[in-house]
């Protein structure tokens, strides 16, 4: 065997002085990477900066108009792989609407080759309470979207939208609203807020709301922690479901304006967002004998409004649909009220992840988890589920951009953007429109650069940004595009 010499004392010094210097290096990475913003409306500040192994951890503070138009303040963080901020680097951007998407969490997706964006929140005194996702909630996530394209590492030519439950519904609603979008995944998303807020309202008070520890120790304490989320709403928005307001609200009015892939999962077994709003063919009816006297689900006796009484699936072109159906997994079971209460209960053996089948040729991949009927105890899923998004995510990571993720309704919900003035726009509790605008200096930046990078992959594209603008009833250019928006 070779013996290795000692190094000597001095030597040993200078090596352990110049790993001191490499580490610091290593971790001066996230200084500066995401730089502050200032002179105009809506400039981003940076609250801190960190490294986090090979991860840059940077959180800000972001300018906003709110619901009433009245100036506000969220705030946001990114997180990204050293590699992110290398000279010339761009990176894709992966945004987690509504919930905060914790650090862990934004790794997975950061070493999967993203920028990952989420709101951060404070508790209710603090700078940054969660909001409704249909109140400020719906601003703020806006003003980060357009605020991620801005970060100079970002390729803004490529943004996956993320979210569950109100994140699900917000990952819809920024489809719809921002671009280029190029892929989105929605997990248990509330698609008609006027069946799914009545039938939470209706419901909760069955599971003891407001009186929080009835409601833990009722026999849904699920569905009436979260009934919260009507008075929530009632801040803002009338407490008359039959009121136009609440189809203009949700994603089953405006699928025509998402045009990027889209993912949905969703569970028969789900107490929170009943899959009665997805679809009329795949349910699985309760046993009443479980639940309290009085409890439904019955999508149109909870859907006074007419437009909204349409499940998610007629809202879809069908030839765009790809539907699967997934049987319980292998070593499942269901997540009992004990196990609600103390996850520890759960067992320790879990079924294996499984990818989310798609289709590469459909628009819309609908992904229905049949678990059996919903016991009154369970929260998104009676049944412990491991699936994910994952290739789904990864393939539209590395596939160009359709030519159709801009249509005709996309570009008239951008081009209305610009003049600062959109249409069908839910209407607050006192009569007036909504604000769902961002600052109109933000909102007109975030669109013409939209326009530069959608035409810039390809001619084909760029002829279809003509065409689509020469057919738009909204121009704020005027009669035809200004040169640089048509390479």
């Amino acid at each position: 065997m070779t013996r290795l010499r000692s190094v000597p004392r001095a030597v040993a010094g200078c090596m352990a002085v110049l790993c001191l210097v490499v580490l610091a290096g290593c971790s001066a990475f996230a200084k500066g990477a995401v730089p502050g913003e200032s002179g105009f409306d809506g400039a981003v500040t940076v609250v801190s900066e960190q490294a986090d192994g090979a991860y840059g951890v940077v959180t800000v503070r972001v300018p906003y108009l709110g619901i009433r138009g009245d100036a506000k303040t969220g705030l946001a963080r990114v997180v990204f792989h050293r590699s992110a901020v290398l000279p010339g680097a761009r990176t894709p951007a992966f945004c987690h609407v509504h919930y905060e998407k914790d650090v862990g969490g934004a790794k997975h997706w950061a070493e999967r080759g993203w920028v990952v964006f989420s709101a951060a929140y404070t508790g209710a005194d603090g700078e940054s309470p969660i909001d409704a996702a249909v109140g400020n909630g719906n601003n703020l996530a806006r003003a980060i979207v357009e605020w991620a394209r801005r970060v100079p590492f970002v390729d803004r030519s490529r943004l996956h939208i993320d979210g569950g439950s109100q994140g699900g519904y917000m990952a819809l609603e920024m489809s719809a609203e921002m671009f280029p979008v190029t892929s989105t995944t929605a997990d248990v998303p509330v698609v008609n807020w006027d069946y799914n807020l009545n039938y939470i309202m209706k419901n909760g008070a069955l599971a003891g709301y407001p009186d929080r520890p009835a409601v833990l120790a009722g026999p849904m304490p699920v569905l009436g922690s979260v009934a919260e989320l009507a008075d929530m709403s009632f801040k803002y928005f009338t407490k008359d479901f039959a009121d136009e307001t609440w189809y203009r609200l949700s994603p089953v009015s405006y699928t025509a304006r998402i045009a990027n892939p889209v993912m949905v999962a969703c569970a028969t077994g789900d107490m929170l967002v009943p899959m009665e709003a997805m679809t009329r063919t795949t349910l699985r009816p309760v046993d009443p004998a479980k639940f309290p006297a009085g409890y439904t689900r019955d999508f149109d006796t909870l859907t006074p409004n007419g437009a909204a009484r349409k499940v998610f699936e007629d809202a879809l072109p069908k030839d765009q649909v790809f539907t699967h159906v997934q049987p319980k997994q292998e070593n499942s079971y269901i997540v009992t009220g004990e196990m609600v209460l103390d996850p520890k209960k759960q067992p320790k053996e879990k079924p294996e992840n499984l990818d989310r089948p798609f289709s590469k040729d459909r628009q819309w991949n609908l992904f229905y988890m049949d678990e059996g009927p919903a016991e009154p105890f369970a929260g998104h899923s009676t049944w412990c589920w491991s699936t994910s998004p994952d290739k789904f995510v990864e393939y539209y990571q590395n596939a160009k951009p359709a030519v159709s993720i801009l249509n005709a309704a996309k570009m008239r919900r951008v081009m209305e953007r610009h003049a600062g003035r959109l249409s069908e726009l839910p209407m607050l509790g006192d009569g007036t429109p909504a604000n769902r605008l961002n600052y109109a200096n933000l909102e007109q930046r975030d669109v013409e650069t939209a326009l530069r990078d959608y035409a810039s992959l390809g001619p084909e594209y760029a002829a279809n940004l003509a065409a689509l603008y020469a057919a738009c009833p909204v121009k704020p250019f005027g009669a035809t595009l200004p040169a640089p928006m048509l390479p």
